[in-house]
């Protein structure tokens, strides 16, 4: 398998070798999103290998099995903690994110409420829940809860205005639409459940609750797509260099994905030229673009050196034909803020500005939470 996958590169000059592998290190760190300009400027995958092989750094190739889920742990670790139910706070151009509004009687009495919920006395919490809000109006805490008594009180419609006050007060907590969602879905207004939950993907985008709830209710007719991207491969240092790491059972596409990884572990100066900082430890869309764009490239040489011979046999794919798909409608950009930089930054879709988190929804309706067939 080794040889054959290598045999696709052979034109781009790349040597081998083999040892252990070791984890991937980052530090805390903010997100970032690729320039335009930035993106016009992507290493074609020629130009990855020729950079890597004109370069002084040592760089190796490894082929090694990977995990279930691919080495997205090791390429996207977390760095940043999410703020609970956060607020958008714009000033201008900024955007940072804050604390819900809190109110201590209010939390008392929801504390209070807490008990009969959980044994199901949904008219006594409710009561509880109705002064919350009335202590507290803009709490949308008190506002969730007090919905939620509602609607496993078997009253969608109440609790569907109870949520859509919560989404007013706070349009940024995922929440107040998920809810929302929730309690359409409940009431069959399909189409509007659907747009509901869009808005709480946008803002939460590994959001496991709605996972879970569609799984458990076929009914709503709704189900959300596995994840494009399942990496097979990544880049690690070593005593000597840098190694790109692959899983050859899937092909050539994450062969040229570790090399391009490589590249960016190993050359701080190329990282400098695309994104105008030289460190390692800040996520950015430019590097996961050039690499997804490398992922295609390598997977496009296979398909057409498979035509040529027969005898090349690696697992399938359906990830990589998805995002050939998602590039050629020019949304890649879309994909890596929706699957990747969330799981560096929970939150990293909140700060994103109006156009930006409209285009992020016209993907989500698009390629992630579709109708079930």
């Amino acid at each position: 398998m080794h040889r054959i996958l290598l045999s696709l590169f052979l034109s781009l000059t790349l040597g081998c070798a083999s040892t252990t592998a070791s984890t991937r290190s980052a530090a805390p760190s903010q997100t970032a999103q690729a320039a335009p300009g930035e993106l016009e400027r992507l290493l074609s995958l020629k130009e990855i290998f020729e950079r890597m092989e004109a370069s002084s750094v040592k760089y190796e190739l490894r082929e090694k099995d990977s995990p279930p889920g691919g080495w997205a742990d090791a390429l996207w670790p977390q760095r940043v903690e999410p703020v609970p139910y956060a607020r958008v706070v714009r000033e201008g151009s900024t955007a940072t994110l804050a604390p819900p509004h809190y109110d201590p009687e209010s939390e008392r009495l929801l504390a209070e409420a807490e008990p009969h919920y959980q044994a199901d006395r949904f008219d006594e919490a409710a009561k509880l829940y109705a002064r919350a809000t009335e202590v507290c109006p803009r709490c949308v805490n008190a506002w969730i809860f007090r919905g939620d008594a509602a609607l496993f009180s078997d009253k969608p419609e109440e609790a569907l205005g109870y949520y859509h006050r919560a989404a007013e007060l706070n349009p940024d907590d995922y929440r107040g639409h998920f809810f929302q969602g929730h309690a359409l879905a409940r009431l069959g207004r399909r189409a509007e459940a659907r747009e509901a939950f869009a808005s709480a993907l946008v803002l939460n985008p590994r959001l496991p609750t709605l996972r879970k709830l569609l799984e458990a209710n076929p009914g709503f007719g709704l189900v959300i797509t596995p994840d494009v991207v399942v990496p097979r491969g990544f880049a690690e240092r070593t005593e000597t260099g840098v190694a790109a790491t692959y899983d050859g059972h899937y092909g050539a596409a994450w062969l040229a994905f570790a090399a391009c990884k490589a590249l960016w572990m190993g050359e701080p100066s190329h990282r400098k030229e695309m994104t105008g900082s030289d460190s390692d430890s800040r996520f950015t869309s430019t590097e996961e673009l050039e690499c997804l764009n490398a992922a295609l490239s390598g997977h496009e040489l296979e398909k057409t050196k498979k035509k040529e011979d027969t005898t090349i046999q690696t697992i399938p794919d359906k990830g990589l034909e998805r995002l050939e798909r998602i590039a050629e409608a020019g949304m890649a950009d879309m994909l890596v803020l929706f699957e990747l930089a969330p799981r560096v930054h929970p939150q990293a879709t909140l700060t994103i500005s109006a156009d930006v988190r409209q285009r992020l929804r016209a993907y989500v309706l698009e390629y992630v939470l579709l109708e079930r067939d």
